[in-house]
């Protein structure tokens, strides 16, 4: 097996375990399946896959974030219960909006350093594919 083999075996390995399936198609994965799908994406350019495997990260990562969301906005409603709203300076709403905003720049930062790793990974195989082809 070559690098390039090596390498695109490594990311549709990659790419099948982060996938985002519904639940129904979860409970029907068989090996079979899997081997299935490994056969074709190994028809799919190198690229295009590292595509895929982005873009499953996205959509793992926005759906971490609406789920934190939905929570927080769960926790806010109980504590909205207990702020005083007839005088707004004793409540502690300005402290929730500026945890809800320490949390969601905290996400933003976790999404950009996923999405720098990524280029990284990216220029890796281009100028590792670059240097193998001028030797």
């Amino acid at each position: 097996m070559s690098l390039d083999e090596e390498i695109k075996s490594q990311l549709i390995d990659l790419y099948l375990s982060v996938k985002v399936r519904k639940s129904e198609d979860i409970k029907n994965i068989t090996e079979e399946y899997i081997n299935n799908e490994r056969d074709n994406l190994k028809n799919i350019p190198i690229i295009d896959i590292i595509n895929y495997i982005q873009n499953s990260i996205d959509i793992l990562v926005e759906m971490r974030a609406t789920e934190k969301y939905e929570e927080k906005l769960k926790k806010d409603e109980e504590k909205d219960k207990y702020i005083n709203k007839e005088n707004p300076e004793d409540s502690n709403g300005l402290k929730l909006y500026e945890g809800m905003l320490i949390e969601a720049e905290k996400n933003i930062r976790g999404h950009i350093r996923v999405r720098k790793n990524f280029i990284y990974v990216i220029n890796y195989l281009y100028f590792y594919k670059y240097r193998m082809n001028k030797n």
